[in-house]
């Protein structure tokens, strides 16, 4: 035990160092076709679970993870498949199977998928190179849920996309389609916002939020807006790493909150996982929370975000949805 103790420090860096690495090399992949597109008063992302209503988190017994030709999936044991036979979706992208646990406890009666491209950007942009991949991707969901259910004709009902680092160049493809675009409901992005600066200065770190390239970030703003309407749900943290040759977290989430004219305030505020809560902003659905920390493990931190994120705002969203459907239907409740 001592000796996998002493392992963990080295092995967050090497890894955090790799995303790092791989971001210039990214850029450089994306340059000629860059990736088609962050209230005083809310509570935290990180909402102790007895603050949050009994009924929103019920406890929800899982499988095990199965394969698919891209990754691999986790289904609810039961009870996860409405009458019509739709079934609630969350991909997310990049190390998700590290945050099993978070995804399991966070009261989400969904399937969710853990998808993994490589290291940096780079791969991620490309793996969803062709606007067809991701509809094939839910295309093979859905035949192994209906395999393993043995229930036909099952669809996708509510669709939540999930990332963290690395794995926002995914995202940002996906919502480049618009048929996907209308499909998703809610985004989560652990900090995972980069993009690349205008007219770079590679000697220069941490050049503005200001200077951030719009079209690396287009399909985001596109969503917060949307978010911020009402029309979707958005959650971004970010912490507070200066890379070192490319926009941060905390300038592309800036960025994103200035196109849409949504404040952040400035606070300081303990919260779980031993983190530092230093900004947020609220507008409608979308929600942004900025923390302290710039090294790996601040990093690492935010992939066990994905749980808190999903429990405080998505499962009571779907959950509401799901009660007017059947107040509108005229069903007892």
């Amino acid at each position: 035990m001592v000796a996998r103790r002493s392992r963990l420090p080295l092995l967050a860096i090497a890894l955090f160092s790799a995303v790092i690495a791989g971001e210039p090399e990214a850029r450089a992949t994306e340059a000629s076709e860059p990736i088609p597109g962050s209230i005083q008063g809310a509570q935290p992302l990180t909402v102790p679970a007895k603050n949050v209503a009994p009924e929103l988190t019920p406890p929800i017994a899982f499988d095990r993870w199965k394969g698919l030709s891209f990754g691999t999936y986790l289904a609810p044991s039961a009870d996860f498949v409405t009458a019509d036979g739709g079934i609630d979706v969350v991909f997310h992208f990049h190390a998700g199977q590290m945050a099993e646990r978070q995804m399991k406890e966070s009261g989400m009666n969904a399937v969710f998928v853990s998808c993994g491209f490589g290291i940096g950007s780079g791969p991620y942009a490309t793996a969803f190179a062709s606007p067809e991949r991701f509809g094939r991707m839910l295309d093979e969901l859905v035949k192994n849920v209906e395999t393993s259910t043995g229930k036909k004709g099952l669809h996708v009902r509510k669709l939540g996309l999930a990332s963290w680092s690395a794995g926002f160049a995914a995202v940002s493809r996906i919502l480049g389609v618009d048929r996907y675009y209308a499909m998703v409901d809610t985004v989560v992005l652990n900090d995972s916002l980069h993009s690349q600066y205008l007219d770079p200065n590679p000697k220069t770190a941490a050049q503005g939020a200001d200077r951030v390239d719009p079209k690396m970030i287009r399909a985001f703003v596109r969503f917060a807006k949307d978010a911020k309407d009402g029309k979707k749900t958005m959650v971004i943290t970010h912490s507070a790493i200066i890379p070192p040759d490319y926009a941060s977290s905390t300038e592309a989430t800036q960025a994103l909150l200035t196109a849409i004219e949504v404040p952040a305030t400035a606070v300081s505020e303990p919260a779980s996982r031993k983190m530092t809560l230093i900004k947020r902003a609220d507008a409608g659905n979308l929600h942004v929370r900025g923390f302290k920390g710039g090294g790996p493990r601040d990093h690492f931190e935010h992939l066990y975000l994905i749980g808190e994120a999903l429990q405080a705002w998505v499962v009571p969203r779907w959950k509401r949805e799901d009660r007017l459907v059947y107040t509108l239907a005229g069903e007892q409740l």
